[in-house]
């Protein structure tokens, strides 16, 4: 996994940079769902994301870029420029 984490004044959330990589082409994904967010636990205990500050912060701020064993150099250029883009740089 290459796991990037969007500092708080990145410009863009979470969700937002996730979009605009599908619509660059470049599937990526939310990396860290914590604990008091999986059904599981915060049902049966009814967690509420204020109980976790630190780890709901995490959860909006991080996902996984592409990362693979035949990406090409041509691919990883792909992605930061489409990170770059959509970040504003």
């Amino acid at each position: 996994l290459y796991v990037v984490r969007l500092t708080d004044d990145a410009g863009i959330e979470r969700d937002r940079l996730i979009d605009a990589l599908y619509a660059a082409g470049i599937g990526c994904s939310v990396h860290y769902v914590p604990l008091h967010l999986q059904p599981y636990w915060r049902d049966r205990y009814a967690l509420q994301a204020a109980q976790f500050p630190h780890a709901q912060h995490a959860f909006e701020r991080m996902l996984s870029l592409p990362l693979y064993t035949r990406m090409t150099e041509p691919d990883v250029q792909r992605v930061c420029i489409a990170v770059r883009r959509a970040l504003g740089a």
